[in-house]
């Protein structure tokens, strides 16, 4: 839980702070949990951390993100065929703007959808949709720029 919670905030101490505050509240209302297995006592406290974490950056006015224009970005690609292990790849999604890193992380590793990351954030869905399309172009060329020059 503490990497979910880190891919949003991107600080060990905030991070820290929320996992323990997210805890508190999945034990405090545990009578709230609907009997189930253990995948979806998983699924649950792993929302709640989400809920959170963004529920902090809000407080701290870190969370403005803009009504976008869908056509504003046409869609193109950068060539960056490279494998990366998980670990390399999380590195460089840290390094994601906030707005861009909060929407991929809901929808690229998380799995949310549109309009669930709508609701949630409080945006349109085709804004969702433009968050993520920037938050793509913006790793490959993070890719791109890292690898070329490890290469020199």
């Amino acid at each position: 839980m503490f990497y979910t919670i880190y891919r949003y905030l991107n600080n060990e101490e905030d991070a820290a702070e929320v996992l323990n505050d997210g805890f508190y509240k999945v034990f405090s209302q545990l009578d709230k949990f609907k009997k189930g297995g253990i995948t979806e006592l998983l699924s649950w406290t792993k929302r709640i951390m989400i809920n959170e974490s963004l529920q902090l950056l809000r407080r701290r006015k870190e969370l403005k993100l803009v009504e976008l224009n869908g056509n504003e970005i046409k869609n193109t690609t950068i060539d960056c065929n490279i494998d990366l292990e998980t670990k390399e790849l999380f590195n460089l999604i840290t390094k994601l703007p906030s707005k861009y890193r909060i929407v991929f992380n809901l929808y690229v590793v998380e799995g949310y959808n549109h309009k669930d990351i709508s609701e949630m954030m409080n945006i349109s869905e085709s804004t969702s949709r433009s968050y993520v399309l920037r938050a793509r172009l913006k790793l490959q060329e993070i890719i791109k720029y890292t690898y070329n020059h490890e290469l020199k």
